[in-house]
C-alpha cells in the first residue's frame, strides 16, 4: 500500500464547489416551511420515494428548542409527505399532498416500513 505524506480532506455533503468531480448528490436532510399564517415548520426528511413517477419526501416535523437542537416529540409516528419536483437548477420545490394522492402514497410508504421491518427481523435472526 503507497503512504501519502498529505491527504486532502473533501465533505462532500458540505460541497458547494460546481466544478466538484466528487460524483456526489446533495440532499437535504432537513428543512423548513412557513405556513400560510407564517408560522415556520422544521421538517426532517425520512425516505424520498418514487410512486407513479412522481418523487416523494417522507418527513417528520420536528420543534426545536432555544439553542437551535431538535426537541422529543410524543408524536414522532407521525409523518408529512411532499411531493417534490426538481427545477432546472437541481433544486426542490415542494407541494402539498392530501387526500387521494396521499393515500396512494401512504400504502407504498407502509409497505416499505413493512420490508425494512422484515428486514431488521431477518438479520436479528440470523445473529
Amino acid at each position: 500500500m503507497e503512504e501519502r505524506d498529505e491527504l486532502e480532506l473533501h465533505n462532500c455533503e458540505d460541497c458547494c464547489d460546481g466544478d466538484c468531480d466528487c460524483n456526489h448528490e446533495i440532499e437535504p436532510e432537513r428543512f423548513s416551511v412557513t405556513d400560510e399564517d407564517g408560522i415556520e415548520h422544521h421538517f426532517e426528511i425520512i425516505y424520498e420515494l418514487e410512486n407513479d413517477g412522481k418523487f416523494y419526501w417522507i418527513t417528520q416535523e420536528f420543534f426545536e428548542g432555544e439553542d437551535g437542537e431538535p426537541i422529543e416529540d410524543e408524536n414522532e409516528s407521525e409523518y408529512v409527505v411532499f411531493r417534490a419536483e426538481y427545477s432546472e437548477d437541481d433544486d426542490p420545490v415542494l407541494y402539498s399532498v392530501e387526500d387521494e394522492e396521499f393515500e396512494k402514497v401512504s400504502v407504498a410508504w407502509n409497505k416499505i416500513v413493512e420490508e425494512m421491518l422484515a428486514q431488521a427481523d431477518d438479520t436479528e435472526e440470523e445473529e
